[in-house]
C-alpha cells in the first residue's frame, strides 16, 4: 500500500531584514486617531481597534504609507514573485488590536494570495491563525495552526483560507499590515 497526499496549501514565510531599525520611524507616520478607523465593529467581524480597511480598500485606494510599505516589503515580494511569476499586490490596509480585540474567522476571496505583514508583534502576541480547508477523515474536526512567526515575517498565504486574529490579551497593541495579491493578465493562461 502506498500513502500519498493529494492536495497541499503552501504558505510562503518571509523576514523582513532591519525592520527593528525603521519600525518606529515608519508606524509613526499612520495617524492611529483617525477617527474614520476607529472602534470599528463592521460587518461583525472586527472587534474594536484601529482599522483603515474600510477607509481606503473599500473605496478603491490605497493608503498613503502605501509606497513606503512596498519598499519596505521589497525583497520578500521580489521572492514570492519569482515563485508566482504574475503576482502584484492588488490593494492594503493596516489593523491594530489593543487589549481584549480580535477578528473573527474570515477569508480575503477565492483567487489569488493574501498577506500579513507582523509590524509589532510582541512575544505575548499570538500570529494569525489559519483553519485546515480539509476536515480530518476520522474527527470531522478542522485543524487550526498558528504558524511561527515573529514581528518582522510576513506570511503570504492562499486568500481562500479561512484565517482569524485570536482575541489579543497582551497590554502592548498587536499592529498588521495586510494586501491581497493576484495574478497578472498576461501571466494567465486559459
Amino acid at each position: 500500500m502506498i500513502k500519498s497526499d493529494l492536495f497541499s496549501v503552501p504558505v510562503y514565510i518571509h523576514s523582513v531584514k532591519d525592520w527593528e531599525t525603521i519600525k518606529m520611524n515608519f508606524l509613526n507616520k499612520i495617524n492611529w486617531n483617525d477617527p474614520e478607523c476607529q472602534d470599528l465593529m463592521q460587518d461583525d467581524y472586527l472587534n474594536g481597534g484601529y482599522s483603515d480597511f474600510h477607509k481606503y480598500y473599500a473605496a478603491g485606494r490605497n493608503p498613503e504609507y502605501y509606497d513606503e510599505l512596498m519598499t519596505i516589503l521589497h525583497e520578500p515580494l521580489q521572492v514570492f514573485a519569482s515563485m508566482n511569476p504574475g503576482a502584484f499586490v492588488s490593494n492594503a490596509w493596516c489593523q491594530k488590536y489593543p487589549a481584549n480585540t480580535c477578528h473573527s474567522a474570515h477569508n480575503h476571496g477565492a483567487i489569488g494570495y493574501s498577506s500579513v505583514f507582523y509590524a509589532q508583534l510582541g512575544r505575548a502576541h499570538k500570529p494569525t491563525s489559519f483553519f485546515s480547508p480539509l476536515i480530518d477523515p476520522w474527527t470531522g474536526q478542522i485543524e487550526s495552526i498558528e504558524p511561527e512567526c515573529r514581528e518582522g515575517d510576513i506570511i503570504f498565504f492562499p486568500s481562500y483560507l479561512i484565517h482569524q486574529s485570536q482575541p489579543h490579551r497582551a497590554a502592548e497593541d498587536k499592529i498588521i499590515f495586510s494586501f491581497n495579491l493576484h495574478l497578472s493578465g498576461e501571466t494567465i493562461s486559459l
